[in-house]
């Protein structure tokens, strides 16, 4: 796997480039879904576009003008649907281009080069009567003609921009309403099938885990194992307990951890054939608060303190990002902690100090803690360097660090605590491993989604996920500028979870998105009604506003959370 060393400028410009092209592929693949089926079903597409604002290259294929727009952010397909209705009105002056008699092109223009000029009197361009398309203008001597529209005539609207007129049956609003369905799922669908030709490619470089040998196929830096192992060593004993398979290492260490142990002692036979025994300190992380142990190695409790050493705070936890107030910092050293129990927001159970001198005192208090309010008295790191007389700081001191409940935890798949050792099996291709994992991996995405879509709706008084939580285009930068040193990988993963996440948010009913717009299906397949398009145009852009403002309201929350500019730049 390459990984590259950047910073500064350089880390920006690629992961700029990096983020440009996964958004890219989302939105084209997703677009295209669209395009495909509504082509299929007979619908003329005027435009294919990727990007939004200025155009910066298009180019013309048949009735379909592709193009490319400034801002790498967003698209769409501009199907056939009455637009010229929209475009046109009474008394607008018009040139017509004639060929036999019949209109072969429409400027939006009477000056010029036409065979006819005058004003619109009235037009209809349906043809569901199978009628023919025409229009009638007011000439320049008063008198009023009628002229038949071609079925391939254009509409200019000017030199640079001509749209194929659209017949009654090349619309949108013609088609049956499973067609049109199939039109708008098909760009969600797309983003579905992006995510698992993704998610097989990703297993195939991968591989799956081998859970019949009891070979170690990698140790990660940073974890306790990786002072002690080495990929290829053999785990014989866990405890003194013998294993021959992954498997039966799995199922021991499960059971043993339920009573939150510090260490655990691995019996392990070389590359050479040697064995020999090693007391592995546990690497804990409790995603509930944000605490773990890591990186803790060159930290000493100084003579004459008793607690733990904190390592590497707030990870997987919002708090570290959105409030600076966290109270623990790398180096503290906790010696003691209060939990106070919430439910609904009212304090019910304020507990009681408990002495740690050992992590499996925090484990065990935390274990069946849900949504809580933990304080902690503890030796601070930098008050002693300022204030050597006075070090410690008490529990009504401390800030309160709200725990995330066990429904936040468990709908994110976030286990609340673990003990790692850091030490993974061998992994290796098998296609039917693959295949599984593949739709494992998709079906833990799309399912992730709608978790935490009602984790957003929760009542009020229970909820720990809102709005501010959301992630903008800036958040999304974010995890991809983290993501390109680590490799090409890490990167597929993350465009996979990406394209599943724009599927079903396109799915949320909402007008605007192509689920509000199937809700308008299901209105008229019920009621055998089309409903009002003036009504579901302003609907649609009252929405698109809404969602405009919520798309500026997160961003800039984006930029608060993750301190963007300054802190991109600075690493």
């Amino acid at each position: 796997m390459m990984i590259l060393a950047l910073t500064g400028f350089w880390l920006i410009l690629v992961s700029l480039i990096v983020f440009i092209f996964i958004i890219g592929l989302i939105i084209v693949i997703h677009e295209f879904g669209h395009f495909l089926v509504a082509r299929k079903a007979g619908i003329l597409c005027h435009e294919f576009s990727i990007g939004m604002g200025p155009c910066i290259y298009k180019h013309q294929f048949k009735n379909t003008l592709f193009c490319l727009r400034a801002i790498p952010i967003g698209g769409y397909v501009q199907m056939a649907d009455d637009e010229s209705s929209l475009l046109l009105s009474k008394g607008d002056k018009l040139g017509l281009i004639l060929d036999d008699d019949e209109v072969i092109r429409i400027n939006m223009d009477a000056r010029g080069l036409n065979d006819v000029n005058g004003k619109l009197e009235s037009f209809d361009f349906t043809n569901q009567n199978g009628e023919g398309m025409y229009l009638t203008l007011e000439l320049e001597d008063g008198s009023y003609q009628s002229f038949t529209v071609r079925e391939k005539a254009v509409l200019s609207l000017d030199k640079n921009n001509n749209i194929k007129i659209a017949a009654y049956n090349e619309t949108f609003s013609s088609k049956p309403i499973w067609k049109r369905f199939l039109t708008l799922v098909a760009g969600p669908v797309m983003n579905f099938l992006l995510a698992i030709v993704i998610y097989f490619i990703y297993y195939c470089a991968v591989g799956v885990p081998n859970f019949n040998t009891n070979v170690i196929g990698s140790v990660a830096t940073g974890y306790a194992g990786s002072y002690y192992l080495n990929p290829g060593d053999q785990i014989v004993a866990v405890n003194g307990q013998a294993v021959a398979t992954w498997q039966e290492f799995e199922t021991i260490i499960d059971q043993y951890n339920i009573s939150f142990p510090t260490n655990v002692t691995l019996s392990i036979v070389d590359q050479a054939g040697n064995e020999r025994t090693e007391v592995i300190d546990y690497s804990i992380i409790i995603n509930s608060i944000g605490l773990s142990n890591l990186e803790i190695e060159d930290l000493t409790i100084p003579e004459g303190v008793s607690g733990v050493l904190v390592g590497n705070v707030a990870l997987n936890y919002s708090d570290s990002k959105a409030n600076p107030t966290y109270p623990l910092s790398k180096g503290d050293i906790i010696t003691g902690m209060r939990i106070d129990n919430y439910i609904n927001g009212s304090t019910v159970t304020v507990g009681e100090e408990i002495s740690v001198s050992s992590w499996t005192d925090i484990l065990v208090a935390l274990a069946n803690t849900d949504v809580a309010e933990v304080r902690f008295s503890y030796y601070d790191l930098d008050k002693a360097a300022a204030d050597p007389e006075n070090p410690y700081v008490s529990i009504e001191e401390c800030s309160p660090v709200k725990t995330y409940g066990n429904e936040v935890l468990t709908s994110q798949n976030v286990q609340k605590i673990q003990l790692l050792i850091g030490i993974s099996p061998v992994y290796y291709f098998e296609l039917g491993g693959v295949i599984k994992a593949t739709f494992q991996g998709f079906w833990s995405d799309f399912t992730l989604v709608f978790r935490t879509l009602k984790l957003l709706i929760a009542p009020s008084g229970i909820r720990q996920v809102g709005v501010s939580n959301l992630t903008s285009v800036v958040g999304i930068f974010d995890m991809v500028k983290d993501l390109v040193q680590t490799g090409i990988l890490p990167i597929l993963a993350f465009t996979a979870m990406l394209s599943v996440n724009i599927g079903i948010v396109n799915l949320i009913p909402i007008p605007a998105l192509d689920g509000g717009r199937i809700v308008f299906l299901i209105y008229e397949l019920i009621t055998r009604k089309k409903p009002n398009k003036k009504f579901e145009a302003a609907l649609n852009g009252i929405c698109f506003i809404l969602l405009m403002i919520l798309f500026v309201y997160v961003t800039y929350n984006d930029i608060l959370r993750f301190d963007f500019i300054s802190r991109v730049w600075r690493k």
